[in-house]
């Protein structure tokens, strides 16, 4: 019989993104240029992860893109799309998504219920497939 110490609890599929903007980090950081990334990857990739983002798992930066940062401003800027960190560490520093504690609890019940909303992996792949053959048409 396993004891339950030894039991370790594995993340199940909630979405717990971490999106950082450029708007963002120039707003924190007073001597940020978007060079930054490129001349120093290190410390960017330090900065991304100080900030919440998991930089052992693939990341992206989609550009010139117009959303909504934190501060609750529409820019057109760049931004960083990542999983949001599960160390300890970060779930405990307050700083931690619910989506993130709750995808590192394990529960297949909080799972569940993520999957009703459609915020589970494989909910949000299904529509990512779905949206690949999706064809806007504007009106002029």
């Amino acid at each position: 019989m396993q004891n339950k110490q030894n039991k370790t609890k594995k993340p199940n599929a909630v979405v717990a993104l971490c999106i950082l903007s450029e708007s963002e980090l120039a707003r924190g950081i007073p001597d940020y240029s978007a060079s930054f990334e490129t001349e120093q990857p290190t410390k960017f990739k330090l900065l991304l992860s100080g900030l919440g983002m998991d930089i052992s798992q693939p990341y992206i930066r989609q550009d010139g893109l117009m959303h909504r940062n934190r501060f609750n401003e529409v820019v057109q800027c760049s931004r960083w799309v990542g999983n949001e960190r599960l160390d300890e560490a970060w779930l405990n520093s307050g700083y931690a998504s619910a989506a993130a504690k709750d995808k590192a609890a394990g529960s297949k019940m909080i799972e569940d219920a993520y999957r009703m909303r459609q915020e589970t992996e494989d909910q949000q792949a299904a529509l990512e497939r779905r949206d690949q053959y999706t064809v806007i048409q504007e009106v002029e």
